[in-house]
């Protein structure tokens, strides 16, 4: 039994950004050629750090979907996901886990691809545009590989490379390529915020197609949302199972949990899931349709949180066709059902919060700065608007001391350490609350008006009572 794990970054602020990879699991999954196709993330849920707790298949592949290797694939996945290397063997599972999607040769066929479904021909130039950075080279590297691997088939009159943040760069295109027309294929994952707008205005493109001085500017898609980006992972599993093959084991365990009749916001019945607020819509009994109807709320905003107060009402779907309940739940609430079977079983491994900062780096390295005072106000503010009880929690007994139906959350979220973050700013410089702003993302908590942002700083502001440190 084969389970396959596509790691990715995923948003707090961007619905949308997340969508490729959950396309993507989709296809491979229909291909039929893994027992399980599930999807982690770094900024969104399942979490990088939880996502294997679902996982009992024995032979597990970890491909993360990223663009080359770099911080995230070297140090982030790793860490979250308790991985040793190549491979990792715990609890009876052998966990593989490959290099980048986009260090893949394979993924130059991708790229050809893109450009020929635009209308590129011989005559023709293609760039491979990447971000670059000048933190990492490998970044860069790898853009120049990519661009490389396709020069050599000489399919086209030029093929070279630009970036968004190093030299050359894009806005230099017209000037060191001599074709009549220009190819250029965004070397990204997702139809994000570099792709959809800060590319196309910094360009001054018109659309995919642009008119300039007597040439063209075509400009297609990334190459991470195309549907052959499913072949170039096939292939990095294959690889990573050749490397290192299975064993025989024994088969693996199982859900047995009997979901209670409520469960956070959700109402579960003999014949049917619904949501909050009196059934009106009924949705087809799909996992992919529910978790994309349950990622906005009813005034049309991003809920990066699944466990966010707030799902939207009135929708309901029919437990058939092959849809558990143990399904329709996960569909809203990614691991709910594993995290409360564990809970029983005494098994759920509980993260308490200082492990949780200590082990952050990078831009997330002083959220460990916190104080104890600050991380009561963050657990009272942001976890009291979640349908899940934190079992990490110092000033509780652990899992023990949960209500029978609640939702354990075994280690503080990714959404709690971005703003354990900007706390430990609003500590150290002090900060003035805004009028809170409804409008304002639920997570954009650098930006005055955030509701969170504003009742955290109100609070870290105030004296803090008698006895209590601040």
């Amino acid at each position: 039994m084969t389970h396959l794990v596509l790691a990715g970054h995923g948003s707090h602020l961007n619905a949308d950004s997340s969508e490729p990879f959950h396309r993507l699991a989709a296809a491979l999954r229909a291909r039929g050629e893994f027992d399980a196709v599930t999807v982690a993330l770094w900024k969104e849920e399942p979490s990088l750090a939880r996502a294997l707790d679902a996982v009992t298949d024995p032979d597990v592949v970890v491909v993360p979907v990223f663009i080359s290797t770099g911080y995230f694939t070297r140090t982030v996945l790793p860490r979250e996901m308790r991985l040793d290397g190549p491979l990792t063997v715990r609890g009876g599972q052998r966990i593989r886990y490959t290099a980048p999607v986009g260090t893949h040769p394979r993924l130059a066929d991708v790229i050809v691809e893109r450009a020929r479904e635009a209308g590129a021909g011989p005559a023709d130039a293609l760039v491979v545009l990447g971000h670059g950075t000048r933190r990492d080279s490998s970044s860069e590297k790898n853009v120049y590989a990519m661009a490389d691997l396709v020069a050599r088939r000489r399919i086209f009159a030029e093929c070279g490379v630009a970036f968004i943040d190093q030299e050359p760069g894009m806005l230099t295109m017209l000037d060191r390529f001599r074709a009549p027309r220009l190819f250029v294929v965004p070397l990204f994952i997702a139809e994000g915020w570099h792709v959809g707008e800060t590319i196309p205005a910094d360009l001054a493109l018109d659309g995919p197609e642009t008119r300039r001085g007597g040439r063209i500017v075509h400009y297609t898609p990334p190459v991470g949302t195309h549907p052959a980006l499913a072949d170039v992972v096939c292939e990095l599993a294959r690889e990573s199972l050749a490397a290192h093959p299975p064993t025989p084991h024994l088969p693996p365990s199982t859900l047995n949990l009997e979901p209670p009749a409520f469960l956070g916001e959700l109402r579960i019945e003999a014949d049917r899931l619904c949501g909050p607020g009196e059934p009106r819509e009924a949705l087809p009994p799909d996992p992919e349709t529910i978790r994309r109807r349950v990622r906005l709320d009813d005034a049309g905003r991003y809920r990066p949180l699944s466990g966010a107060r707030g799902l939207p009402s009135g929708w309901w779907v029919p437990l058939r066709d092959g849809l558990t309940p143990g399904a329709a739940i996960e569909a809203v609430y990614p691991l709910a059902t594993v995290h409360l079977q564990q809970q029983r079983e005494g098994t759920l491994r509980i993260v308490p919060l200082d492990e949780v900062l200590d082990r952050q780096s990078g831009r997330y390295e002083e959220t460990r700065l916190l104080s104890q005072r600050g991380r009561r106000i963050l657990r009272e503010l942001l976890c009291g608007r979640c349908v899940r009880t934190p079992a990490w929690d110092d000033s509780s007994s652990g899992s023990a001391a949960l209500p029978a139906a609640a939702i354990p959350c075994p280690e503080a979220c990714s959404v709690f350490v971005a703003l354990a973050r900007e706390a430990v700013a609003w500590e150290r410089e002090g900060a003035e609350p805004s009028p809170p702003d409804p409008s304002v993302p639920f997570a954009a908590f650098e930006e005055p008006g955030n509701e969170i942002r504003e009742a955290v700083i109100a609070a870290l502001m105030a004296p803090a009572p008698p006895g209590v440190p601040r």
